[in-house]
């Protein structure tokens, strides 16, 4: 009889670990965003952060090398969706793979790689491409974490780094709560900031999402 009681407490606990890691690895899987496999070609060496995306039916030629905006907005995600990609690429954090993401920088130019920019990885990258979701248009901001007050470059920074995730955590939470309705760059009034933020960058914030 005790025999048969230490048996079924052994599945049970096993079914509950089980179960416990299997909600673990449904936390990580993310429903619009994921990461590349690695280019190992030279020019292009590294691995980016993609949205998943719903082609149009058509049997014209469909350009798949565009912003991501272009992505959002062609897939036909909705407001919602919107939102929780923004919330996905939190997850991004920590990531110090180098990535190759390209962006469409300027008007009538194609999706470059952000050339002369060091420490550009996946978390970087992450957190670049949420604050150019949050604007329109081409916003003159680059992909370096600067010391609003210095100048410091903070890109390879560990400590600052986790220091803007934590306020563009801050940030979500507390527009998720007005219903992102008024929204700020999350960087305002922190000591950190793009570089090219003091560029007119106000005049390519949506005011809402």
């Amino acid at each position: 009889m005790k025999l048969h009681l230490l048996i079924l407490l052994f599945s049970v606990c096993g079914l509950s670990c089980q179960t416990q890691t299997s909600l673990s690895k449904e936390r990580t899987i993310l429903k619009f965003l994921y990461r590349t496999n690695f280019d190992t070609v030279s020019e292009n060496r590294g691995q980016h952060i993609e949205i998943k995306q719903v082609l149009p039916k058509t049997d014209e030629l469909i350009p798949m090398s565009i912003d991501d905006r272009d992505i959002i907005d062609r897939s036909g995600y909705h407001r919602n969706d919107e939102i929780k990609i923004l919330e996905e690429y939190l997850t991004f954090r920590g990531d110090t793979n180098i990535s190759n993401k390209k962006y469409h920088f300027k008007a009538a130019y194609h999706m470059m790689p952000p050339d002369g920019v060091a420490g550009f990885t996946i978390q970087i990258e992450a957190l670049y491409s949420f604050t150019r979701i949050l604007t329109q248009g081409y916003p003159p901001i680059r992909p370096m974490l600067i010391n609003r007050t210095t100048g410091e470059r903070l890109n390879t920074n560990t400590k600052a780094v986790s220091e803007v995730y934590n306020i563009y955590i801050k940030w979500y939470k507390e527009n998720v709560k007005t219903d992102f309705k008024n929204i700020t760059l999350p960087l305002t009034s922190s000591p950190y900031c793009w570089l090219g933020e003091d560029k007119g960058m106000e005049l390519f914030l949506r005011k809402s999402l």
